[in-house]
């Protein structure tokens, strides 16, 4: 009897060679995925709301050096450069040591002739003048004084320097005045505070002791008892007639009367000049017309005529602004009244 091999294909259920393969890949596949996920080192892992460690460009930079001051040690581009500097930062005459006025006098000092400084020096002027009377506004008068000083060796024949001194010296007197007079006030006050308490009779104190005989006394100690008799009508009616009568108080002193004066200037206007006007060397007037109210007080500024127009008007109405005035007088009142003023703006020659 011959046997023949069998068919692989032949038995039911036998698995087929490509199936095999692909079952292989498979598990290939899924051990290479396994390796990769359990296997690689995981990165360190930071806390959370830190951040990487300052690198050599996130160092903090050093603190700021101080700024320059004026001094002969400064040669002269590093005082142009320091001025320049200043006159950004609006620093026209301000702080002592440290401001453009400062830096180009020392230019001066150093170098005579040189007409850049002063032409720079002609441009400042208006501005620190304007800063002058601010301090003196203020009743800042050393550092008022302090700028003043400073314009006289820029320009010690300019007149704004003799309207600037007066108002200074003005000021002062009167702060030393307004000092006084508060100083006796609270002296007659505390005076009269003194005789009012004198002469009021303190509660409970002992009426004053009436002179008597050694025989009333004698008559009163032996028939004294506790209890005080009660007073007679006569007795009230005679008490009531010899007690003194108040003194009316005298008439408030009459108000003055009749005087009558005009609008008095205590500070005059003084303007501050354009800069570009400044820088262009241009020149003119303006013409303001205002009132001076009963307590003073400038109203209602406005230009009414200028030459050139618009360059100088609004800087010319802020001066009349900052102007003091004393108001008009009429019958020993306070009255209203309108004034006009032509401001010049004129550079220092």
């Amino acid at each position: 009897m011959t046997f023949r091999k069998p068919d692989p294909r032949a038995i039911r259920g036998a698995v087929a060679p490509s199936h095999l393969i692909a079952a292989a890949v498979l598990v290939v596949i899924i051990a290479a995925g396994a390796w990769w996920f359990f296997g690689r080192t995981p990165a360190p892992a930071g806390a959370p709301g830190t951040s990487a460690a300052p690198t050599a460009a996130t160092t903090p930079a050093s603190p700021t050096a101080p700024t320059p001051v004026v001094s002969d040690e400064l040669t002269t581009d590093q005082l142009y450069r320091e001025a320049r500097k200043a006159m950004g930062e609006n620093r026209m005459a301000a702080p002592a040591g440290n401001n453009a006025l400062e830096f180009y006098l020392k230019i001066v000092a150093k170098q005579p002739d040189d007409s850049g400084a002063k032409d720079a020096l002609r441009e400042l002027f208006p501005f620190a003048t304007g800063a002058a009377e601010d301090q003196i506004n203020q009743g800042a008068y050393d550092e008022a004084s302090r700028i003043i000083a400073l314009l006289a060796q820029a320009d010690p024949s300019n007149y704004s320097l003799t309207i600037l001194r007066s108002k200074l010296d003005a000021k002062r007197k009167q702060a030393d005045r307004e000092q006084q007079q508060a100083q006796l006030a609270a002296a007659a006050a505390a005076r009269q505070q003194a005789a009012g308490t004198a002469a009021t009779p303190q509660p409970g104190a002992p009426a004053a002791a009436t002179p008597t005989s050694p025989a009333a006394d004698a008559t009163q100690t032996a028939t004294a008892t506790p209890v005080a008799p009660a007073p007679t009508p006569a007795d009230t009616a005679s008490t009531a007639a010899t007690a003194p009568t108040p003194r009316p108080a005298p008439p408030p002193a009459p108000a003055p009367a009749g005087e009558t004066r005009d609008v008095a200037i205590t500070s005059p206007p003084v303007p501050v000049y354009p800069i570009a006007a400044a820088r262009n060397r241009q020149e003119g007037w303006v013409e303001v017309e205002f009132t001076v109210g009963p307590d003073g007080s400038v109203q209602n500024a406005r230009v009414t005529g200028s030459n050139p127009t618009r360059i100088f008007d609004r800087e010319a109405v802020a001066a009349v602004q900052r102007a003091k005035f004393q108001p008009k007088i009429e019958n020993g009142q306070a009255v209203a009244s309108t004034l006009r003023r032509r401001i010049e703006f004129k550079l220092g020659k």
